[in-house]
């Protein structure tokens, strides 16, 4: 059963490649760049490694051990990524024991091109401690090691979908998305601060792990290696000894896991009130773009995915405003800066990227409903183009407000809504480009987000990426008109920007809109093939 789950994984992929145009393109791309970022990490490492002592080596690779072991297991719940992993949720009615259902889907799990990246560093790993004699037990650490990372992803994984399942799982996922972000922000800063302050030998010694591997899975691990290493028999033993116990028990609650998902059905809440009136759509003033973007709103709330995006995109702005309050990073040398609130518009390119360049893969299945309803597509994207740039706005003017308040700019904050304006247009002329262009298919909710990952276009992905900084080239002028506004004595006329900042954003606006619908008009069906889930 264990090989027939491997196969399963494999011909997902293969089959992916095979029926995807946008993943038989995007696909070599992205492995591309993977190998490119591994080996950049690879470099990385070797180089600090080299460079430090020996006891200053070995506690350097067990932070980052637990580093890249923290990243593993928690990132790809964040994003989406490119890989193809099965959905312990769909295994119900199959007759497989749960044992072996663990140990099918960790043997999956290994059939991805992101696995390069930590076989590469754990390669290098060896090449540092793997000499003599002891370098098989070396090796079985760096398997070992190897296991940890996948089935702690995978479990926690798990745990997210079991969460999502519940009542109150939105709620709950918001936490700990939230959660995640912050402290992934505090982590960095820490250890960039302790690093600049003690330099990296220093500070790898002030603050050991080695002390407390046995209490840290990766960090067991990756001391066996080290005491293998150095010819310390027993130690090394005894911690492959520690991080097989820890290996276990992180399996056993995936399995644990696995049987409530396989065995409990999905908590629903109860129905709501059955509506008698007619609702919006009869009430005067209420045209069809404008009911398309008061549903894209109650959708951004209702949706978990969507409420964790935009939960997301509240915690960018967060920590934005953090590293220029308390002074860390380069943002901090702006505070005095008296164009400093001109940065709030500039996030709405971060803020509403994966909502704005996928509009309809968010539909899933509902997309069907959506196109078949008496819409013109120039409604349909219009609409949804409101309801995207209410929530940009919003998050956008609240954010420069907060930093007139911090650099005492407010002379400024005239112009900030006519900027953001701008750059709304912009972001949403491009999004629509690419979501008509390259739709990208999201799983069902409350699937389990890194399992659907098979239904990603890798070239969407890359679409996306593209995009970005074709919106950072259309914004080079309007930005730089305003700047010469505030920073330079009002070089140019405040109107003048204005004017010329709105004109800009209307011809970019408009030339988006008009090829989407042209593309909208003629792809209605095979978008709808493309983002449905099935």
């Amino acid at each position: 059963m264990v090989n027939r789950l491997v196969w399963l994984k494999w011909r997902l992929l293969v089959n992916g490649l095979k029926r995807d145009r946008q993943r038989a393109v995007g696909f070599p791309l992205v492995v591309l760049f993977i190998v490119w970022v591994s080996f950049r990490l690879s470099e990385h490492f070797v180089d600090t490694a080299l460079s430090l002592s020996g006891q200053a080596r070995e506690e350097f690779t067990y932070w980052a051990a637990l580093i890249a072991w923290l990243v593993w297991s928690t990132l790809p719940v964040l994003l989406f990524p490119l890989d193809e992993t099965l959905d312990p949720a769909r295994f119900s009615l199959s007759p497989i024991p749960r044992g072996k259902l663990v140990v099918g889907l960790t043997a999956a799990a290994l059939i991805t091109p992101t696995l390069f990246v930590p076989i590469v560093l754990l390669a290098d790993d060896l090449r540092l401690f793997a000499h003599g004699p002891r370098a098989p037990v070396a090796w079985l650490a760096s398997v070992l090691l190897l296991l940890l990372m996948v089935v702690s992803g995978r479990a926690f994984s798990s745990f997210v979908t079991r969460v999502l399942r519940g009542r109150r799982g939105r709620d709950i996922a918001m936490l700990i998305v939230g959660s995640i972000g912050v402290a992934g922000f505090g982590l960095q800063q820490l250890l960039s601060r302790t690093i600049d302050t003690l330099g990296m030998e220093g500070a790898v010694l002030s603050y050991p792990l080695s002390s407390i591997a046995w209490a840290l899975p990766p960090v067991a691990a990756q001391r066996a290696v080290t005491e293998a290493g150095s010819g310390s028999w027993v130690t090394a033993i005894a911690m492959l000894a520690v991080g097989t116990g820890w290996l276990l028990l992180i399996a056993f609650v995936w399995d644990r896991l696995l049987g409530h998902l396989t065995t409990t059905p999905e908590a629903v809440t109860s129905p709501t009130t059955r509506r008698n009136g007619h609702g919006f759509a009869r009430l005067p003033g209420w045209s069809t773009p404008l009911l398309i973007a008061r549903k894209e709103l109650r959708f951004y709330l209702r949706d978990p995915r969507q409420r964790m995006v935009w939960t997301g995109a509240v915690i960018f702005l967060g920590v934005i405003a953090a590293s220029v309050i308390v002074g860390t990073a380069t943002l901090s040398l702006l505070r005095n800066s008296v164009w400093l609130p001109l940065l709030g518009p500039l996030v709405v390119i971060f803020v509403g990227l994966p909502v704005a360049l996928n509009q309809f893969g968010w539909e899933r299945n509902a997309a069907s409903f959506l196109f078949a309803l008496p819409i013109r597509p120039f409604q349909m994207i219009l609409g949804k183009n409101l309801a995207t740039s209410t929530a940009v706005l919003l998050e956008t003017l609240t954010l420069s407000v907060i930093l007139a308040a911090v650099a005492d700019a407010w002379d400024v904050l005239w112009l900030i809504p006519v900027l953001a304006l701008t750059a709304v247009a912009c972001q949403l002329s491009v999004g629509n480009v690419v979501s008509v262009l390259a739709p990208l298919r999201l799983p069902n909710v409350g699937t389990d987000m890194f399992a659907q990952a098979s239904e990603q276009g890798c070239l969407s992905v890359g679409a996306q990426v593209v995009s970005f900084f074709v919106i950072a080239l259309l914004m080079i002028g309007p930005v730089s008109a305003f700047a010469l506004v505030v920073a330079f004595g009002q070089a140019l006329s405040p109107w003048l920007a204005i004017a010329g900042s709105l004109l800009w954003g209307t011809i970019i606006y408009g030339i988006g809109l008009l090829i989407s619908t042209k593309v909208l008009a003629r792809r209605g069906p095979e978008i709808v093939a493309l983002v449905q889930t099935i």
